[in-house]
């Protein structure tokens, strides 16, 4: 029988092989490297978030298997040679493997020549590695670059990369054009007149979004500030998640505080409550044990989630930590590949790779640094940011931007600002300061009816501190907010008067 023609690589092809040959020679120290370290203290897989994927070297992925499957399967806090043997009796072809590369003798050599403290850098060093032969198969002309990407950290890789596509690109299709301002007023007033600067409405909150004009996705940043445990991430979900559910847009939900269990949980309960007008709340998920009526409504609300999963509405991440790069490279990806416009942040915060000690500098970079990708030059698409307050906030009854804080030039890149609070005790009727409400009614809200906060309404104030599409600081807004059943909805405005 005639041998299968065989095709010959081409010599590009046999470069790209010789240059991840290379860049293998250098990942593979990293590899050893940050395996022996696990061996050493195998409370860093737990948070190392690595996977066996991350490893080229077969000898490396077999031992990197044996530990994870011992401490992270197993739960076993101790690895030793009596331990990994125990494991390797039920697994005869790891053991065969294990055996074949020299046993507990060569992991035991190897721990001998590592530095516990420098394991993020050599993980750091090992998936900069594994980028770069991505950029390898991908036909990136990196081979006289190799000796350069050793000195250089992933970041600064991908920052390279990038730099040369703006430039490119600049040079072949960015042009820079002037305007005369007087020009084309007739079409300007019929873009006015089609409502180009209103954005998307947030949901049941109508007061809102007529003092802000909605959630404008052109390239602007809108901020939530609140304290701790008054419901930022709840306010988000209600205001913009539900929002763009029901006027189509898709949503990525980037998250460092929870994870997609909390938003899963939080779509049951609101296409209960505002879908289907069936009460359920949210201490019914958490206890478990549904009776047959909430599972029969459980099971509806899924039914009409299921119907609109392939419009992929919703896209949740959860950072292990959380960094404003991450956040950027996960915006310009979802923006340019999958055309996302609402992006959410929950909850801004200190980057964990920042390079500086003062919280509330690298916190103001970082917002530079986010509106620099999503403004209309760059992604032209929308960012609610949510944030927490300052602890002086819990004595201000009159929220401003200074109870941010020190980082309160995080406002300056907003185009809005909004931060809530709950009403003090005797804010509620009956109290020493009870606050005086209107409902707005009568055509073009004109007419006020007076009415007073009760608990039982779950009322919730919303200051607009910064406001770039309307006017600052003139009332405040009043909603009814039961986040137990994620029910929101704005019922008027106030007065609360300022602190002196």
């Amino acid at each position: 029988m005639a041998e299968k023609n065989k095709t010959k690589p081409t010599a590009f092809e046999q470069e790209m092989i010789s240059t991840a040959k290379k860049v293998l020679d250098f990942k593979v120290a990293a590899e050893a490297n940050v395996v022996s370290i696990l061996y050493k203290a195998p409370d860093k897989l737990f948070d190392s978030n690595l996977v066996l994927e991350d490893f080229s070297e077969n000898v490396w992925k077999v031992y990197y298997q044996i530990i994870h499957d011992i401490v992270l399967i197993e739960r076993k806090n101790v690895v030793d040679d009596v331990t990994i043997g125990i494991f390797l009796e039920k697994h005869p072809k790891l053991k065969a493997k294990y055996d074949e590369y020299g046993g507990f003798d060569m992991i035991q050599k190897a721990m001998t020549y590592i530095n516990v403290e420098n394991f993020d850098g050599y993980v750091a060093e090992l998936r900069k590695w594994k980028a770069v032969i991505q950029l390898c198969k991908m036909g990136y002309p990196v081979k006289e670059r190799l000796s350069d990407y050793a000195d250089m950290t992933e970041e600064d890789i991908y920052n390279e990369h990038e730099a040369y596509l703006n430039h490119i690109f600049a040079n072949t299709s960015f042009e820079i054009d002037s305007v005369n301002a007087f020009d084309e007023m007739h079409e300007f007033i019929e873009e006015l007149n089609n409502s180009a600067d209103v954005g998307m409405p947030f949901y049941h909150a109508n007061i809102l979004t007529s003092e802000v004009g909605g959630f404008n996705l052109n390239g602007h940043i809108y901020g939530l500030g609140a304290s701790s445990g008054v419901g930022k991430s709840s306010m988000a979900f209600n205001w913009v998640v539900a929002s763009a559910i029901t006027q189509g847009e898709r949503v990525v939900l980037i998250v460092n505080e929870e994870d997609a269990r909390r938003t899963r949980k939080d779509l049951l309960i609101w296409v209960a409550n505002n879908i289907f007008k069936e009460e359920l709340h949210k201490r019914t998920l958490r206890d478990g044990n549904f009776n047959e009526g909430t599972l029969k409504l459980l099971k509806k609300c899924a039914d009409w989630l299921d119907e609109k999963k392939e419009e992929h509405i919703l896209t949740v991440i959860a950072l292990e930590r959380y960094s404003v790069d991450i956040a950027i490279k996960i915006i310009k990806k979802y923006a340019s590949a999958f055309g996302c416009r609402v992006f959410i942040l929950d909850t801004l915060k200190e980057s964990f790779d920042a390079k500086t000690d003062e919280i509330y500098k690298s916190m103001m970079r970082d917002m530079v640094k986010l509106y620099d990708t999503v403004k209309p030059s760059a992604k032209n698409v929308g960012l609610f940011v949510t944030y927490q307050l300052g602890k002086g906030s819990l004595k201000m009854r009159y929220l401003t931007n200074n109870e941010i804080g020190q980082a309160k030039s995080i406002v300056d890149v907003m185009s809005v600002n909004l931060e809530i609070r709950r009403p003090y005790e005797d804010e509620y009727e009956g109290g020493s300061k009870e606050i005086t409400c209107y409902r707005l009614e009568g055509a073009n809200n004109k007419t006020k009816i007076p009415f007073k906060l009760k608990k039982e309404n779950n009322p919730m104030i919303t200051f607009v501190t910064k406001n770039r599409f309307g006017v600052t600081g003139a009332n405040q807004i009043v909603s009814e907010c039961n986040l137990s059943t994620n029910v929101c909805k704005d019922v008027g405005i106030c007065n609360v008067p300022q602190d002196f």
